[in-house]
């Protein structure tokens, strides 16, 4: 369930980014909206979850979740992770962290939401 629904006229977002983390590397990654929006709504924020890392996410400078050892919800499941949707206007930032000491890592972060039509 997702609160708000979204309207016929807001733009859908799904824009999953993969990279590999080796031993004790962060990746830090920023969204945006694309089109002349003022605001975007986040109903879900996946990543890919691992033993010994980190997650933490930021909206507008504002820290919404972490940083904690799971993420706010796997890139199996894409269950919502805010109710109510969150948003924001002109970034999210999230880190996450390859706290092990001796594992490389592969890790998808994948925000689902949508721009607010004017």
């Amino acid at each position: 369930m997702i609160v708000p629904e979204p309207t016929a006229d807001d733009v859908p977002y799904n824009d999953p980014i993969t990279r590999i983390l080796d031993p004790g590397e962060q990746l830090t990654v920023t969204f945006q909206p694309t089109n002349q929006v003022t605001e975007f709504v986040l109903p879900i924020l996946a990543m890919s979850k691992h033993p010994t890392s980190s997650y933490e996410a930021w909206l507008d400078g504002e820290r919404v979740y972490g940083p904690a050892p799971v993420p706010p919800t796997d890139i199996d499941d894409l269950a919502a992770t805010f109710l109510p949707a969150r948003r924001f206007s002109s970034k999210m930032t999230v880190y996450i962290r390859n706290l092990s000491d001796t594992t490389t890592r592969r890790y998808t972060v994948q925000p689902l939401g949508w721009e607010v039509a004017q």
